[in-house]
């Protein structure tokens, strides 16, 4: 009898501890699984837990039309400024979609930084799919009448003044990515740069439209190019850390996470953010 319960045990002990294996062998550990999240402190009700991650979506969704324009501003392989026509439908349906179904699904699951992040580039990609779309004939417009189109000060004046606030908008996003992690800090720095050389070539190009000054804007836009490829560069650096981690695959990479670092004390603003949250009075 008492071999029988000691073997017993020992088979419950065993079925338990290969249980236990399995179930740790198959599910992120906590910190894997908060990382994949753009937020100081992912959120863990039920909907963290049902739903899927769509970090990588958005991630994917902006890296996708944006290291295509970098590689054109860059003139890689023979590409130039021009051939961003040629990739617009990445604007609308990797840029544009994609990226607005992953802050929507970060609204969902409570995540208001990620949330304004992906929807703000989101229609961002629209606009400028739009505007490159020869369909549109946005630039063309500009035409009418013998106008100089492209050469257009009004056209590069409306452009560099958007560039303007996007490089105003990015800073904001870089003062809440300090408590996020590092390639993130780094991806809203250099994008700042972008727009703003950016807002300098448009600009430069509508005071002197010119050949001269169309070479001048190019540099601008070149300059912007080297900028946008370090953002590139921070961009897939975190979409494979972040591909790995939603299926458990090991990746060395560090991520250099920031939340514990940078104003760590603070994370009563960062939990009342969510709709609904309660704060109670003794927390």
């Amino acid at each position: 009898m008492s071999s029988n319960n000691s073997e017993h045990i020992h088979d419950k002990a065993t079925n338990g501890h290969n249980e236990l294996t399995r179930q740790m062998t198959l599910s992120l550990s906590p910190n894997q699984y908060e990382r994949l999240f753009f937020q100081p402190s992912a959120p863990k009700g039920d909907l963290a837990k049902r739903l899927g991650n769509p970090t990588l979506l958005g991630l994917l969704g902006f890296l996708i039309p944006f290291s295509s324009t970098v590689f054109c501003l860059l003139q890689f392989q023979g590409s130039a400024a021009t051939s961003l026509a040629s990739v617009s439908g990445t604007f609308y349906f990797l840029g544009g979609i994609a990226m607005n179904i992953a802050g929507i699904a970060e609204f969902i699951l409570g995540n208001s930084f990620p949330m304004a992040v992906f929807i703000i580039f989101g229609c961002h990609w629209v606009n400028i799919g739009y505007l490159q779309d020869p369909a549109h004939g946005i630039i063309a417009s500009y035409a009418a009448g013998g106008a100089p189109g492209a050469l257009s000060h009004t056209y590069n004046a409306g452009q560099g003044n958007y560039n303007v606030v996007m490089a105003l908008v990015t800073f904001c996003f870089l003062l809440g990515s300090l408590r996020i992690n590092i390639p993130f800090v780094v991806v809203f720095f250099s994008l700042i740069f972008v727009f703003s050389f950016f807002a300098a070539g448009y600009y430069q190009l509508g005071f002197n439209p010119s050949v001269a000054g169309l070479d001048h804007a190019l540099y601008y836009f070149k300059i912007a190019g080297g900028f946008g490829f370090v953002t590139m560069m921070m961009g897939w650096y975190l979409a494979i850390i972040t591909a790995c981690a939603s299926t458990g695959v090991p990746c060395p990479l560090p991520v250099f996470d920031l939340s514990q670092k940078v104003f760590a004390h603070n994370t009563n603003a960062q939990k009342g953010e969510h709709a609904g949250t309660v704060t109670q009075g003794n927390e």
